[in-house]
């Protein structure tokens, strides 16, 4: 787990670090695909850095899996959501 710099949120006026864990369950990485308006047609999320206080996703963290037709992870079987 990272911290980063201290950071606000700007919606509740409540200031914290960011201390990042990686997600790498399934249903935690279709809640990302939704929150962060992925394109699963294009690319699945495989793991991605979120705030532990927060739920921010950090999209330079993101893995991804670009594969058309992937048996490989199960994020990416068919329907991807």
């Amino acid at each position: 787990m990272a911290v980063t710099e201290v950071d606000g949120d700007r919606s509740l006026g409540i200031r914290h670090q960011h201390s990042w864990t990686t997600l790498t369950t399934r249903p935690r990485l279709q809640s990302a695909h939704d929150s962060m308006r992925w394109d699963v047609s294009k690319s699945r999320v495989l793991s991605v850095d979120t705030c532990t206080m927060c739920d921010e996703f950090r999209r330079e963290s993101v893995q991804e899996c670009k594969t058309a037709d992937c048996k490989e992870h199960s994020i990416c079987e068919r329907p991807y959501r």
